[in-house]
């Protein structure tokens, strides 16, 4: 591994949007304290299964109880059996060893199982609660974070969340209850004897401490890095023919390789200090076992204390070595794990920009006309986007948005659905404001086209069917034909049941291009979103997508942002934007005898590109 002296940037800069949104989420990162996040991790995600962990800790008492009784009857296993010859003794001593074994064996499998259990069912409500956050989240969210970054949290984080919380379960049960039996028997056995052997004690714990928050800093600093390299392999992987066209392998390959390294350092600073409690505690049960044992062997040969009662003291005082030493582990373990939940409840507690107002209600059957009134939008009063934008799209009327890049036409399309939402003034359909309906009727009338098409690692059938999962073969094949798909379909071997790969790689540009829009056919949407729909296909392809196009447009209220004139010649009516104002509006020939600004953008002097004439 090499080291570089600086990482480069894994991530594509942030759109204006990100800083805010990234700023809230890890705000509460590294300044929650223990307790607190504690206790809202029991209030969150452990108050349903109280019952489950109440059986778990009584399976642990038993547990604990064995134990102690296991040391406790090495007392008259010396006394009364080795030295007393007692031979009636022999049988209710070993006996008793039997029983506390076998009672020792049913609490570990109880407990073991329902603490397993509760883990996972943890597990589980952790990852649906933060599925369901960033599912509900705005596109702004998305903007500011990672995809690796949240896969990580997904994972990576979850987990080291659930080991923690059944660690700590497993310590404060079994181990804090047996620690605390086994030294119950030492002092009722002899507590000046059981005092000198635990002064070490207090010792360990300012050290313990130290140790845990410099474990739960690393492990925090660890997940952070974690999920910067999963972002950064998600990238390298996906765009890996730019890396290679390019000659950037060695260079990915130089920022994978600080990103590992930097997390090794990590792992291995958090691993040095959770190692140097082992020490610690071995030490402190040194100095109370040469204690118990110089104390109680000049009370021996003194005759104030017999061999039993020593040996079963020594022996507790052994047994207390493993449940002591765990739970100092179990400090740093814990704190490995609210550093995870720091991170959990980041996402969780970041507010959404998208909600939907109390009594909203569902968007009803229309005609579906579109009207932006007055449409003002910014990602913060430095960062203005839109200006009172005014548009009406009749129910059928086609309208292509043009301008340069930058222009707002994309940002425009995006608070049709409440991806965003408006700064200032109003986006209606049918006259119904779309805050005051609920999302989901309100992105049922909706059907998006984008330029860069996603397609789910699944069949063909169930990406057309993505948005009506419902409906029947016969309408998913006429809409692939609508679609101008049903003939490369029909050619693959399993036909609507091929599975087309991740993001469906293993389709042509076109292909996946006209999947997407029979995909939008079958929803049978009133409203039709077109973003640069043809910007990436070759000219046959192009032709092709066009006239699927044509036929998805039918009778569709379509916005469309494109540049290519195929796209944008035939519209109804065409928007020409500039610093998010619409400057002209009319049709293709109407606005190029008017010889403005429509007329450089066609010609190229509007964007270099000459790229609708």
């Amino acid at each position: 591994m090499s080291v570089s002296p600086t990482v480069p940037p894994t991530d594509p800069p942030a759109a204006p949007p990100a800083a805010p949104t990234s700023a809230r989420a890890s705000a509460p990162a590294g300044r929650a304290g223990t307790l607190a996040l504690a206790r809202r991790l029991i209030r969150t995600f452990l108050r349903p299964y109280w019952g489950r962990m109440g059986l778990a800790v009584a399976c642990m008492v038993v547990m604990a109880l064995a134990t102690a009784a296991t040391a406790w009857l090495l007392e008259p296993a010396i006394n009364e059996v080795f030295l007393g010859r007692n031979a009636a003794a022999l049988w209710w001593v070993g006996g008793g060893i039997l029983a506390a074994f076998v009672l020792r064996a049913i609490g570990n499998y109880g407990q073991s199982v329902l603490v397993t259990r509760v883990g996972f069912l943890i597990l589980a409500e952790a990852r649906d609660r933060l599925h369901a956050k960033v599912s509900a989240m705005e596109l702004r969210f998305f903007q500011g974070h990672s995809t690796g970054d949240l896969v990580t949290r997904f994972t990576f984080d979850i987990n080291r969340m659930r080991f923690a919380t059944a660690n700590a379960l497993t310590g404060l049960g079994r181990d804090l209850v047996t620690l605390v039996a086994l030294v119950a028997l030492v002092l009722w056995q002899d507590w000046v004897l059981g005092l000198l052997a635990f002064l070490a004690a207090p010792l360990t714990v300012v050290p313990v401490r130290r140790l845990g928050r410099k474990v739960r800093k690393r492990a925090r600093h660890t997940q952070e890095e974690t999920g910067r390299l999963h972002a950064l392999m998600t990238q390298t992987l996906r765009g890996i023919r730019v890396v290679w066209i390019d000659g950037r392998a060695d260079d990915m390959r130089a920022r994978v390789d600080t990103l590992i390294e930097r997390i090794f350092r990590r792992q291995v600073s958090g691993e040095r200090a959770r190692t140097l409690i082992t020490p610690i505690m071995e030490l402190a049960t040194g100095i109370a076992l040469g204690l118990a044992l110089f104390v109680g062997g000049q009370r021996i040969l003194s005759g104030a204390n017999d061999p039993g009662s020593l040996t079963s003291m020594l022996a507790a005082l052994l047994m207390a070595y493993q449940p002591a030493k765990r739970l100092a582990n179990l400090y740093s373990i814990v704190q490995e794990g609210l550093a995870a939940v720091e991170r959990l409840f980041a996402v969780l507690d970041t507010p959404p920009d998208i909600t939907e107002r109390p009594g909203a209600v569902a968007l009803p059957p229309g005609p579906g006309r579109l009207e932006l009134a007055g449409v003002h939008f910014g990602y913060g009063p430095d960062a203005p986007v839109l200006h009172g934008i005014d548009l009406s799209v009749a129910p059928g009327e086609v309208v292509a948005l043009v301008g340069a890049s930058g222009a707002g036409k994309s940002t425009l399309l995006n608070l049709i659905p409440r991806f965003l939402d408006v700064s200032a003034g109003a986006v209606r359909i049918d006259g119904h404001d779309v805050r005051d309906v609920t999302l989901a009727s309100l992105r049922a009338r909706i059907a998006l086209v984008t330029q860069e098409t996603f397609l789910f690692d699944d069949t063909i059938r169930a990406n057309i069917a993505y948005g009506r999962p419902d409906a029947s073969a016969a309408e998913i094949e006429a809409a692939a034909r609508d679609a101008d798909a049903w003939d490369f379909i029909a050619r693959l071997p399993a036909g609507l049941d091929t599975r087309i790969g991740d993001l469906g790689g293993r389709l042509s540009g076109g292909e996946r291009q006209r999947l997407a829009i029979a995909r939008a056919i079958l929803k049978e949407a009133d409203i039709l979103l077109l973003d640069e729909p043809t910007s990436a296909l070759d000219t046959e392809a192009e032709r092709r997508v066009q006239r699927a196009l044509a036929a998805l447009s039918r009778g569709r209220t379509t916005l469309v942002v494109a540049h290519r004139l195929s796209t944008i010649r035939d519209a109804d009516r065409i928007c020409v934007l500039e610093a998010g104002r619409i400057v002209e509006q009319g049709r293709h020939g109407d606005l190029l005898a008017k010889g403005g600004l429509y007329t450089l953008f066609c010609s190229g002097e509007a964007t270099g590109g000459g790229t609708c004439a």
